[in-house]
């Protein structure tokens, strides 16, 4: 889930799984975009999950939006 900043993404991962999952609140200043990872182990019932959350700080903050989104498919790319 990739938007601007208090766009409303935290608030939907919160829903989805039914908790509030701790993320630093970004700014609008930043000069580019940082990601920021971060693992969770939920437990529903019987059922273990093991959650990773990238926070993507910055996007769309930029006046010249062109490379915002390279980082991003650059992490993407090295997961694989």
């Amino acid at each position: 889930c990739v938007g601007e900043t208090a766009c409303g993404k935290s608030s939907l991962l919160d829903s989805l799984f039914n908790t509030r999952l701790d993320s630093t609140p970004a700014t609008h200043e930043n000069a580019r975009v940082y990601l920021r990872k971060s693992t969770y182990d939920l437990f529903e019932r019987e059922i273990r999950l093991k959650l990773t959350v990238v926070e993507t700080a910055g996007f769309g903050d930029q006046i010249n939006k062109d490379d915002s989104f390279k980082i991003i498919g650059d992490f993407i790319d090295e997961q694989f």
